[in-house]
């Protein structure tokens, strides 16, 4: 049924042509870093099977994040603080829907 739901649209961050499942969903993103939270960085979720990337909106200076895998550190009403390889970042979504998500691109994979 998932692969109904795919759509064609941009590989995460690669601009070459990619199954994802549904639209990019606009999410802002901060690094968290030993001196506190830094700026929001616009961007979007694009979700995959077994891939939940975020990308940095165009004009936006940041590498794209791997949040499948991310494991919550701490949570808000909208925001969910995260755990990556790459580092600590909030992402501005809410923690349900963030879960949810994570859920969605796992079970997409196989997993």
């Amino acid at each position: 049924m998932l692969s109904q739901l795919g759509t064609r649209g941009p590989g995460p961050g690669t601009g070459t042509p990619g199954q994802t499942v549904g639209p990019p969903v606009p999410a802002r993103l901060r690094p968290i870093t030993p001196n506190g939270y830094g700026d929001w960085l616009k961007g979007a979720l694009l979700l995959s099977p077994g891939s939940l990337l975020w990308a940095p909106d165009d004009g936006i200076r940041a590498n794209p994040v791997q949040l499948a895998m991310a494991m919550p550190i701490a949570t808000q009403r909208t925001a969910v603080d995260l755990e990556t390889p790459d580092g600590r970042f909030q992402l501005e979504l809410d923690p349900d829907l963030f879960e949810m998500s994570q859920m969605l691109v796992a079970e997409a994979a196989g997993g």
